[in-house]
């Protein structure tokens, strides 16, 4: 069952056809304590009839704790965004609203293999000599 209307899913196939990558979502979701998961799981299913090049690999909080520690996920419905390797990108949370315009553009990035940045920029991360872990929080208004 499709979590978006017709129009919307054609906005989405229209927002992700710039793809150039695949980028797989690996979807870390939990049956209890978890009242989002399953609107998660709908929205993540879109987006891969919205672009052949999205795939979703779901993994269980409980069971796949492996996979839980490799890939450093906290929380449920949490989602790291790989494409032709994995760069720790995360998404935490339902994406849907605005939140849902920030994993599209996370999809899109990683689906470059580009980080957008500056050279300046560039320049100024690789002055850093210890691994840095940068969180961004979205809230609805």
């Amino acid at each position: 069952m499709s979590y978006f209307s017709d129009e919307e899913m054609r906005a989405l196939t229209g927002r992700l056809a710039g793809m150039i990558g695949p980028v797989r979502l690996v979807f870390f979701t939990q049956a209890f304590g978890c009242e989002t998961c399953a609107n998660t799981k709908r929205v993540l299913d879109d987006l891969t009839r919205a672009n052949p090049l999205v795939t979703v690999d779901e993994k269980n909080m409980v069971l796949d704790t492996v996979d839980v520690d490799a890939y450093g996920i906290t929380a449920a419905p949490g989602i790291a965004i790989v494409g032709d390797r994995d760069r720790g990108l995360r998404f935490y949370g339902m994406p849907d609203g605005y939140e849902l315009v920030s994993l599209l553009d996370a999809i899109l990035l990683v689906s470059e293999g580009d980080s957008g940045l500056t050279e300046p920029s560039r320049a100024l991360i690789a002055t850093l000599t210890e691994p840095r872990a940068l969180q961004i929080f979205s809230t609805p208004t």
